[in-house]
């Protein structure tokens, strides 16, 4: 008997749960009909809770009804690349709803409308960056990138452009999130000429580019292996923390560089640099000392931090010139630096090769 009574509050709890669900599509329904599309959005998300557990059709109407309720809020460009990203949301809840069922009423409307929306939101974000809008071609970028993470090219160009906006706080944790995803860069880019621009186009995967010239937006496909955006990821990310102060975390990627490319003559002319203005901060603290023995003693100590950062600083010289022996740049700065702890014999020796 208890059992019996058990089953009859279930039925009757998700009875009622689905009248609520039911009844708060067509509240919101009603709102968006009318135009009022922030009172429906927050009708929707209000009632998300009740969906979970709810019959696939009825996910299905709820998720097509909040798609189009978002898309009204960006074309009354209220938090557009928010929304942007939220309907695409919406719709991938929808497709994962209805594929689920069997049953596909709005799935292939689905489709076409997050390839539409992620088009026109790149194109956006292209005109943004030749506008050079850097900061807001930056946003559409990673809300592109938000929609579908497997294509992270998407996330590398976002990143760039943060960069080319000097937002360095944004483009670092970007370009962070780049490095634990081990991104290279290295493939092949998919190109194809945008039909009414008459300007060829970078596609983030081969899929993107043949539908846009399935589509007939698109002609002229073609594609080119692309080398590793390693060295330029490394190159920005060590400069933006040298710009911000960060002089440990400048010296790590240019030490990465390195890693990658031991050729690379401004690595280790940036990596002796960083030790010099080192160097400059001890010289500071020395020239404020007084005559103190205390004084004295802490002068001393610093004297010989100094000369460490030198020697430091010459030892990335030395192992640029013994890569790239024939570095002018690299060679100078050695000679300076040795002239500078007395080291004749070292500098004798480099003076005679060059």
């Amino acid at each position: 008997m208890k059992k019996n009574y058990l089953t009859i509050i279930y039925f009757l709890f998700f009875s009622i749960a689905s009248f609520a669900q039911k009844n708060q599509i067509k509240a919101a329904e009603t709102e968006f009909n009318s135009g009022k599309f922030q009172q429906a959005i927050g009708i929707l998300n209000s009632a998300e809770y009740l969906i979970f557990n709810a019959e696939a059709s009825d996910q299905s109407e709820f998720y097509n009804l909040k798609a189009k309720v978002l898309t009204g809020l960006v074309e009354k460009n209220i938090e557009p690349t928010k929304n942007v990203a939220l309907t695409v949301t919406a719709y991938q809840e929808l497709i994962a709803a209805e594929k689920a069922s069997g049953k596909f009423k709005y799935s292939v409307t689905a489709l076409e409308s997050i390839k539409k929306i992620k088009e026109d939101l790149l194109n956006s974000a292209i005109a943004d960056a030749k506008a050079k809008r850097f900061s807001e071609g930056a946003s559409k970028m990673h809300t592109i990138y938000l929609t579908n993470k497997r294509d992270t090219i998407n996330l590398y160009y976002a990143a760039s452009y943060y960069r080319d906006a000097k937002d360095y706080n944004q483009a670092l944790k970007l370009y962070e999130e780049l490095d634990v995803l081990k991104y290279s860069g290295k493939g092949l880019d998919y190109y194809a000429v945008n039909k009414q621009t008459n300007e060829e186009e970078l596609f983030s995967s081969g899929a993107s580019r043949d539908l846009s010239v399935k589509a007939g937006t698109h002609i002229k496909p073609r594609m080119q292996k692309s080398p590793s955006k390693k060295v330029e990821i490394y190159t920005n990310m060590a400069y933006m923390y040298l710009e911000k102060g960060d002089l440990d975390k400048s010296e790590k990627f240019n030490s990465k560089i390195l890693e990658i490319d031991p050729k690379n003559p401004d690595s280790y002319l940036n990596l002796a640099y960083l030790k010099i203005d080192e160097k400059k901060a001890i010289m500071d603290q020395m020239s404020n000392l007084g005559t103190s023995a205390s004084d004295m003693k802490i002068y001393d100590e610093l004297i010989i931090k100094k000369d460490n950062l030198i020697k430091k600083a010459i030892s990335y010289l030395e192992k640029g010139n013994a890569e790239i022996p024939k570095d002018q740049d690299i060679s100078k700065l050695l000679l300076n630096l040795y002239r500078a702890l007395d080291m004749t014999a070292e500098y004798n020796a480099l003076k005679a090769r060059i």
